[in-house]
Formats: C-alpha cells, sequence, structure tokens
C-alpha cells in the first residue's frame, strides 16, 4: 500500500488471492469512533478508515510503438518475454557465472542505450518525462484474484501496489487531475 497524500507505505507480507481487499484493509486502516484516533502516528487528521479510502493501481505499459522513457516499466508481452527477463536477471545476480553475469550487464546495457536512443529521437531529451500512467479503480470488495486477473495491471517488481487515498483529500483531487482513472474493478460476484 502505496499513501502518497502523507508520503508514507506499507508493506503487506502474506495477502491472499481469495482474500478480499475491504477485509485486509479492515486490518490495516479500522473503523473508529468519534473520540478516538487511528494507529498510524502520521495520520493526524484521522483520514485512513477503511471505508474513506480510495484504492488505485497504476496502468503500465500503454505507450505506443514501444518507445517508453528509459526509467518507466517496460511492459513483459509475452511467455518468451517474461522467461527472458527471468533467466536475465538470474544472470545479472550471479547465479550463472561471472561471464554470464557480465554478458547480461552488457546486453541489458545495450537494451537501455536503444530505449534511450528512441525516447530522445521522439522527444529530444531524456529530460522529457512521461505522461502521468493511467489508473484504475478498485472496488474494495473486489479480492486480490480479481485485481490479479484484470488484464490491464502490470505487477512491477514482482509486487502488486496499491495507491490509497482519503476520498475526500487534496492530494485525492490533484492525482485524479494527473492521472486519467480508466475503469473500476468489480468483485466478481457484482459483474
Amino acid at each position: 500500500f502505496v499513501y502518497p497524500s502523507h508520503k508514507q507505505s506499507d508493506f503487506v507480507k502474506n495477502f491472499a488471492e481469495s482474500e478480499m481487499l475491504a477485509m485486509r484493509m479492515a486490518q490495516v486502516f479500522p473503523e473508529i469512533g468519534e473520540t478516538e484516533e487511528t494507529t498510524m502516528h502520521w495520520d493526524f487528521n484521522n483520514e485512513f478508515q477503511c471505508g474513506n479510502l480510495a484504492i488505485y493501481f497504476e496502468v503500465y505499459g500503454t505507450e505506443k510503438d514501444d518507445i517508453i522513457h528509459p526509467e518507466s516499466v517496460e511492459r513483459l508481452k509475452d511467455q518468451a518475454a517474461t522467461m527472458k527477463f527471468y533467466e536475465a536477471s538470474r544472470a545479472l545476480k550471479g547465479d550463472e557465472g561471472h561471464e554470464m553475469e557480465q554478458f547480461a550487464k552488457l546486453i541489458e546495457r545495450k537494451h537501455l542505450h536503444i530505449q534511450r536512443k528512441k525516447w530522445k529521437k521522439r522527444h529530444g531529451s531524456l529530460w522529457a518525462k512521461p505522461d502521468p500512467n493511467d489508473v484504475v479503480r478498485v472496488h474494495p470488495a473486489a479480492t486480490l484474484n480479481d485485481i490479479l486477473a484484470d488484464k490491464r495491471l502490470v505487477i512491477p517488481n514482482f509486487m502488486v501496489t496499491f495507491v490509497l487515498f482519503p476520498e475526500n483529500h487534496p492530494a485525492h483531487e490533484k492525482f485524479l487531475k494527473e492521472h486519467k482513472c480508466i475503469g473500476i474493478v468489480n468483485p466478481e460476484n457484482l459483474q
């Protein structure tokens, strides 16, 4: 969970695919009474309560012509690309020996150089940043499986990331002005 409005985040270690997002959120952000306060020391206004949060995930890989900014998340389009990435990752960690590690570094540098060259050709400079990613809103009753089954979801760094905002927070409004919301993930039983 990432909370841009307060520049905070939480890592959830175990999250079953059959578990509803609302159930986990109720554990992390329980509803409180009028005189109570949330357990988050940084939540001075007691805004982080399960029923008051908007949940999103970012959509990556919508760039046309495969020209992406070198700092952006590159979408693995098929099983072959995924296996190639996995094998390169193993080699870069040194699992395949020093020579393969050096070879994988050279291949990755070449790939990054090509990305930079294409980006500079189209946009004139590496300083030209890509537009903010589109987002998809997530219904709190959706299970992790419902979310993982959504074709728009790309999992960067092998970690599902949800962006959460208090509904009426100024940072939420600013976020929606900068990021186009292109849909909602509803629970399977509501579709």
